[in-house]
């Protein structure tokens, strides 16, 4: 189920925690074997930990198929307005089953969402949003390509999945850290089975994982949206360029006014700004609006 809960985790994060969500937004289906090489700490201390960040909410790890998969429609919407009005549609979006994420500017004035639909199926939510007279703007952008830490994922397979794949990917995007032997009881099949499968749609590009991390966890003043505009040319250049740094949690190209969107978190407002001018200034960038980003209606899903 997707956390719909509001605002920050009720946990508080020491170091060891934060390199341990490093080391895991890095190698989201790696093993607590090698967390613990990597952090100098005992095995049992690792899975000690990924436990609590997984049940207070800090970090759910998925199983991901790309936004466009099968023919589907991704969008982000971006919709502003007085904050009471606002709040209100994003706690209507946040409701709603198509939407991944749902997110509010720090002055309250915007909401942000992605969502992923069949493409012949009306969205009836976002329709009243797009047609309510109180709000000042309202703008949808489809995602024309996402760059992420695979280069391998497709939107397209290429062979047709079964059944049993389709419940695998059902049972990974709810936990892409499930182990084998419970993957297989869901599947009613055996281990090697299902060890199978999961390896054939990671190599097939059907399949990747990701971490999601709550923005709060970070402990980090500079969590914002980069809608970017800028001539053709260079537009792939730069969103695979932006996707190699550690700072940048999602970068995709967009139909309408905007040729990229990038969310980001950084330790703080000079470093964003630092950020920007070095990362921003030699690929024809005409324009950026740079939002701060508050409120977590909605989890990724």
């Amino acid at each position: 189920m997707p956390d719909t809960t509001a605002d920050a985790p009720g946990v508080v994060l020491d170091p060891l925690d934060r390199r341990l969500l490093t080391v895991l937004d890095r190698d989201p289906a790696g093993s607590i074997a090698s967390f613990a090489e990597q952090l100098g700490v005992s095995a049992r201390t690792v899975a000690r930990r990924l436990a609590r960040l997984q049940a207070t909410r800090v970090v759910r790890v998925m199983g991901r198929t790309l936004p466009g998969f099968g023919g589907r429609l991704a969008q982000l919407v971006r919709a502003e307005g007085a904050p009471g009005r606002v709040a209100a549609l994003a706690r209507l979006m946040a409701e709603q089953e198509h939407t991944r994420w749902v997110r509010l500017s720090r002055d309250a004035t915007e909401l942000m969402c992605g969502s992923v639909t069949p493409a012949a199926q009306a969205d009836e939510a976002l329709q009243r949003l797009v047609h309510d007279p109180r709000l000042r703007r309202v703008r949808v952008h489809e995602l024309l390509q996402v760059w992420g830490e695979t280069s391998s994922a497709v939107v397209s397979p290429p062979r047709d999945l079964d059944l049993t794949d389709r419940r695998l990917l059902e049972l990974l995007e709810r936990d892409g850290r499930m182990e084998t032997s419970e993957l297989a009881r869901n599947l009613n099949v055996d281990p090697s089975t299902a060890s199978r499968r999961r390896r054939r749609l990671l190599e097939d590009g059907v399949l990747y994982f990701e971490a999601d991390i709550h923005p709060a966890a970070w402990g980090t003043a500079a969590d914002a949206m980069l809608w970017i505009r800028m001539s053709p040319g260079r537009i792939g250049e730069l969103g695979a360029a932006l996707r190699t740094h550690p700072g940048i949690r999602f970068t995709a190209a967009t139909s309408g006014e905007c040729s990229l969107v990038a969310h980001v978190v950084l330790p703080d407002g000079g470093t964003l700004l630092a950020f920007v001018d070095e990362h921003l200034s030699n690929y024809g960038v005409q324009d950026i609006d740079i939002v701060p980003m508050s409120r977590v209606l909605k989890r990724t899903r």
